[in-house]
This record gives C-alpha cells, sequence and structure tokens, in this order.
C-alpha cells in the first residue's frame, strides 16, 4: 500500500502485506499478488486494505 499527499510527489507512507501461500503458510518471495481494495474515510487515520489472496489489514496512521 502506498499513501500519496498530492502536495508531494512520491509516498509519504508505505506498507508491504507479508507474503504466505494461503495452503501452507509458508512465506513467498516475488509473490505476485496486488492490493484489490482501500477503504479510507477523509478525516480518519484508519485504513482498511486487501490484497489479491484474501489477506485484509486494518492499518492505523499514527
Amino acid at each position: 500500500v502506498f499513501i500519496y499527499y498530492k502536495a508531494f510527489p512520491m509516498p509519504v507512507l508505505s506498507y508491504k502485506f507479508d507474503s504466505n501461500d494461503p495452503l501452507t503458510g509458508q512465506e513467498i518471495y516475488d509473490a505476485p499478488q496486488f492490493i484489490s481494495c482501500v477503504c479510507w474515510r477523509g478525516q480518519s487515520s484508519i485504513l482498511v486494505a486487501a490484497n489479491s489472496t484474501g489477506n485484509i489489514k486494518i492499518l492505523e496512521m499514527v
């Protein structure tokens, strides 16, 4: 997840999802996954993101 602010050309924050095989639980390197959903309310510091392997993360920007 990359978080941008309109005044800056580069991301101001980033978060990397864990890459684990859903069947074995082992870590996968260079897994071909992507973020498929992001939800953020304007006046909130909470961000909800989900990737293509079904992982959902609730992130708080502090």
